[in-house]
């Protein structure tokens, strides 16, 4: 009896761990695809990021052009606007006069006040696109690890349980076999 307990037991503590062991393997894997997954809105958001940095030359980086200006959308409005504004200025024969050049240097300057706002917010927005994203992995990171220590806890657990019925089991077989022992030295000294 104590030897078919000490297998039984051994047996159980050993699927207990292969389980905890499928259970980690598939919590890391998980974390591993919402990664993958993650990457690409964290990379945006990260190169939004960078981009507004620069623009302001912070963390290092040099102000320089700004990506504002090279933005194609405010090059498509701008070169539009101002196309106009030739054409009004020559239907009215002043293409090239010093109120015409004003008056575009005035309506560009107008343009990129308005422009630079909404430039702004959609690079701030794609930046907390990736910061949700970042976000979102550093809980997905925590609950893989909440599950993977859980798991090494129970198959902990398995174990010190699979040790201690070993040791019951022998001390009962023992105690057993004591007994048995006794038993029979007690019946040969009575006739």
């Amino acid at each position: 009896g104590a030897g078919s307990s000490m297998i039984a037991g051994n047996k159980a503590s050993k699927a207990q761990q292969q389980a905890a062991n499928q259970q980690i393997a598939e919590s890391r894997r998980q974390y591993d695809q919402d990664r993958a997954d993650l990457a690409p809105w964290r990379e945006a958001g990260a190169g939004a990021l960078g981009m507004l940095a620069k623009e302001y030359g912070v963390g290092g980086q040099s102000g320089g052009e700004s990506a504002f200006k090279a933005d194609p959308g405010y090059q498509f409005r701008l070169a539009e606007g101002q196309k106009a504004m030739d054409r009004a200025s020559a239907a009215r024969g002043m293409f090239g006069s010093g109120a015409a050049v004003k008056a575009s240097g005035d309506y560009a300057q107008g343009m990129a006040s308005q422009e630079y706002g909404s430039w702004w917010n959609r690079g701030a927005g794609l930046a907390g696109v990736g910061q949700a994203a970042t976000n979102t992995g550093i809980q997905a990171g925590a609950q893989n690890t909440s599950n993977i220590m859980n798991a090494y806890q129970n198959a902990g657990n398995a174990r010190a349980s699979s040790y201690a019925n070993t040791g019951s089991s022998i001390n009962s077989g023992i105690n057993n076999v004591l007994s048995a022992y006794l038993y029979n030295r007690a019946g040969s000294m009575n006739p």
